[in-house]
């Protein structure tokens, strides 16, 4: 199979994935930070098909620069995620020159970290949301929690269950895509201390971390998240976290 024809596939299932788990758990924290906290401009590093971006441009006022290195992610995100106030961009070589130093409001990174294998790599994308935020914006990470690797979640499993991971070692993740075979896709297991360290050396401060569950929801919120996505059958994340949520400031 010839990796134009697999990197489509994988950008296919991923884009019919479906993300209640992200949304609920990861997505809405993003969308209510910036809803409360107006950002001028916001960089969507590693924006995948665009999911998180159109909500951010429906959700709030922002511009959006929405980026990603895979040409079939950017294409499907302007086919099927266009907005007005989305400027979506294929960026190579881990490479913002096209945006100014200090010229944005505030950049989030979804699901970006966790699937890269090289922390020099990782080094150098926290560098460059860095260098293109302006001073006090917010910079916030999404990514799988590292101490629930191997805990099998309604929608995907990271992990295999009861394996100790090494620091950067390799995962298999499989999502659970409706009427399809799963997608298995390869990430990698970075222990909290590489994020915390990293931004810190990036020049971030106030570094935060969250861990949101199900149950973190009263019964009303859980009734109009099943309102909104249909009837669900929650599973481990009741109570334990699927996701990291960092958040750091530009000093």
């Amino acid at each position: 199979m010839n990796n134009l024809f697999e990197g489509n596939k994988i950008a296919n299932q991923f884009n019919a994935y479906n993300d209640v788990l992200e949304q609920v758990l990861g997505y809405s924290h993003i969308l209510s930070f910036f809803s409360k906290n107006h950002a001028a401009t916001i960089l969507d590093y590693g924006c995948g098909p665009g999911k998180v971006a159109l909500r951010l441009a429906q959700q709030t006022d922002s511009k959006i620069i929405a980026v990603d290195e895979s040409d079939r992610m950017i294409d499907i995100a302007n086919q099927q995620r266009p907005h007005d106030r989305i400027d979506y961009q294929v960026v190579k070589n881990d490479s913002l020159s096209f945006l100014p130093n200090d010229s944005l409001d505030g950049a989030i990174a979804c699901y970006v970290f966790i699937n890269n294998g090289s922390e020099a790599r990782i080094r150098r994308i926290m560098a460059e949301i860095y260098r293109v935020l302006r001073p006090n914006s917010q910079f916030i990470v999404l990514d799988t929690n590292p101490n629930t690797t191997g805990v099998p979640f309604s929608t995907f499993q990271n992990g295999a269950k009861g394996k100790v991971y090494g620091y950067g070692e390799q995962r298999v993740e499989k999502l659970h895509v409706s009427q399809q075979e799963d997608l298995i896709l390869h990430d990698f297991n970075w222990p909290n201390q590489m994020y915390e360290d990293n931004l810190k050396n990036a020049g971030f401060k106030h570094i935060t971390v969250k861990y949101p569950t199900i149950n973190d929801f009263n019964a009303e919120q859980i009734a109009t998240i099943e309102a909104q996505y249909g009837n669900i059958n929650w599973g481990n994340e009741r109570t334990q976290s699927p996701f990291i949520l960092y958040e750091a400031t530009k000093s």
